[in-house]
């Protein structure tokens, strides 16, 4: 019995050495996660205290505005930019330079994840590394003679800001001085997403939650509705909600069609009102009862032919969807509801 004793005693004690090592290593791992050894932190903040966002260079002014409702964080950018239209010359006319004059454009969009993820790794901003002060002559190696741009970021209404300069050796990184004068190297993507704004940030998606979430689908057309259940172990099998066992391919076929509709761009206001006549499909989305979400999908008159719009529960504005996806949603969708 004593020896039992001992066994128990002996496997408590070390029951508890193990509970206090997860617990050391836990909280380690939670201060890893906060600031990593090699890491140094530019400026403080939390995503929710960014009020403005810019970056500004010779060709282009990116604004990225932070908005907040009840679905969460969501931001509307604007690039206006310059950038070389390429001209030919008059025909008959030989040599010399050809003609390049700047063409400027502005670009309006709504942006979700990408845009989040770029705030979240700017508040707090935390470089991989410190370099120091770069003064005189030594501004050339690290491309801040020349800098790419100036970022600015507003945080609970004190603003900061980062002078862009040269890829670090190797590429991945760039060297960024802050306001106070200190050099760093800062993460690639950051100063990329900036860059390249208009093609990086846009949301390209119609609705948050993922297709196959949605169980059931309540169509609407012309007065006329119809009822959808994704069949059990059928991949993209839909039936109608009276005979939810009884595989209804077009229903699928067209199911999988709506499914391919994708943001192409952002219309922040249409140059005309949408009204029922140019509807082509209401769609609410339901996870077993749970409402998901909703889209309505409307044609009108574009410069080249007919248009396609989407609005949605998760994009703020009338997303502009591909003509040759929405088309065979519009062609098809009088035989799935009638």
């Amino acid at each position: 019995m004593s020896l039992f004793k001992d066994q128990i005693v002996h496997l408590a004690l070390l029951g508890g050495a193990g509970l206090l090592a997860l617990s050391v290593w836990t909280r380690d791992d939670e201060a890893d996660q906060a600031l990593k050894p090699s890491e140094v932190e530019v400026w403080g903040g939390s995503p929710d205290s960014v009020t403005a966002l810019s970056f500004e260079s010779k060709t282009r002014k990116v604004r990225i505005e932070p908005k907040q409702d009840a679905r969460g964080r969501w931001y509307v950018g604007t690039v206006d930019k310059d950038e070389p239209a390429f001209v030919h010359p008059p025909a008959g006319v030989d040599g010399g330079a050809p003609i390049n004059p700047t063409k400027h454009e502005t670009v309006r969009f709504i942006a979700v994840k990408a845009a989040d993820d770029l705030v979240k790794s700017l508040a707090p901003l935390r470089a991989l590394r410190a370099v120091g002060k770069v003064e005189g002559t030594r501004a050339e190696e690290f491309g801040l003679d020349k800098p790419e741009g100036t970022l600015k970021i507003t945080l609970a209404g004190k603003e900061q800001s980062l002078v862009i300069g040269g890829a670090t050796p190797g590429g991945s990184e760039r060297y960024a001085k802050s306001g106070a004068g200190d050099v760093y190297a800062v993460a690639g993507d950051i100063v990329q997403g900036l860059l390249y704004a208009e093609s990086r940030l846009p949301e390209r998606d119609l609705h948050e939650f993922k297709p196959e979430e949605a169980t059931q689908v309540k169509l609407s057309k012309a007065g006329k509705t119809r009822e959808l259940s994704r069949v059990p172990g059928k991949n993209e099998g839909w039936a109608d909600r009276a005979t939810p066992s009884k595989l209804d391919e077009t229903a699928g076929n067209w199911m999988t069609k709506l499914g391919r509709l994708h943001v192409q761009d952002w219309v922040e206001k249409p140059m005309s009102p949408l009204g029922p006549d140019k509807s082509v499909v209401s769609v609410v989305y339901f996870a077993g009862s749970k409402p998901l979400g909703t889209l309505e999908l409307f044609r009108v008159a574009g410069e080249k032919g007919p248009e396609y719009l989407a609005k949605t529960e998760y994009g703020r504005w009338y997303a502009r969807v591909v003509t040759s996806s929405a088309e065979q949603v519009d062609q098809d969708v009088g035989s799935v509801v009638k």
